[in-house]
């Protein structure tokens, strides 16, 4: 796709004759200004001014540059709807082509948009990252008085997940996202944690009691003074697992040990142990990987 194509299906709803800019000419100097470096309306200005001849390459700008008002004006009123369609399109086919590659799903809290005293007040929003390739596919609101829970489907909807192994903390851990993923054509990864009581018990007591028969690999990191030796073990026969019957396709359960030791003055250790039900059928350095990248 070219790039002064990419927001072409953006609905304009400003007056049809009493515009002095093209919108489509406005987002793709905002796009080219943003992957630049710039953080608001003024540097987007600033940059389009810098970069006048160069957009000239492929933008008409019969009226120069529009303002940094301007800028502003478009972003506040535009149909976010077809503009966030049209940049998962393009951030579609810049994956395209790859057979492989994994979808981090994950939420955060938005620092200073909340209001004092009250902790559910900040905005929190879900986003898909390709590790990869440092790329955001999408993100979605979490509405008020709820979680992420509520949002990781409506984003899994809106981008391509065929052939990804998409991974999501113990918030997504549950049947019904991972076969909707599976529905969608991915693969799954989710952190399994005693939000999930009984499966988790399941799964501890199993994994635990005969990690020796496992496939394994390990991993030693020298970081700062720290020591951290990661083994991860997977298990391919489920069949035992009652509280897996109802997850589509799951195929191996992970389980990482992870232990550190750290050396500033004193020596101290800490041990945590982690679990991953994936419906990935591949082997402990691979999912060794997949985890850390998470």
């Amino acid at each position: 796709m070219k790039l002064t194509e990419i927001f072409k299906e953006v609905l304009d709803f400003r007056v049809q004759g009493r515009t002095d800019h093209l919108l489509n000419e406005i987002l793709v100097i905002s796009l080219c200004a943003v992957l630049s470096g710039a953080e608001d309306f003024e540097e987007i200005e600033e940059y389009g001014i810098q970069k006048h001849n160069f957009l000239l390459n492929f933008l008409e700008l019969k009226n120069g540059i529009p303002s940094h008002d301007t800028f502003n004006r478009v972003f506040r009123y535009m149909e976010i709807g077809s503009f966030e369609k049209c940049l998962i399109k393009w951030s579609k086919e810049i994956v395209d082509g790859l057979s492989e590659y994994q979808i981090n799903i994950d939420g955060k809290v938005l620092r200073a948009t909340g209001k004092r005293g009250k902790k559910t007040a900040a905005l929190c929003l879900v986003s898909a990252w390709v590790s990869e390739h440092y790329l955001s596919l999408g993100q979605s609101k979490v509405a008020k008085k709820s979680n992420e829970k509520t949002a990781i489907p409506d984003l899994i909807d809106h981008i391509d997940i065929k052939g990804a192994l998409v991974s999501i903390d113990a918030m997504g851990c549950h049947s019904k996202i991972a076969n909707q993923i599976r529905e969608n054509e991915g693969d799954y990864l989710l952190a399994l944690k005693k939000n999930q009581k009984g499966l988790y018990e399941e799964v501890y007591d199993w994994m635990v009691n005969r990690k020796c028969t496992f496939d394994k690999d390990e991993q030693i990191d020298y970081v700062g003074g720290r020591i951290e030796r990661r083994t991860t073990y997977i298990c391919e026969n489920l069949k035992f697992i009652d509280a897996l019957s109802d997850w589509q396709d799951a195929s191996r359960l992970v389980m990482i040990e992870c232990k550190r030791s750290f050396k500033n003055g004193e020596q101290k250790e800490s041990n945590q142990t982690r679990f991953y039900v994936s419906s990935k059928r591949e082997n402990a350095a691979y999912f060794g990987i997949a985890t850390r990248n998470h």
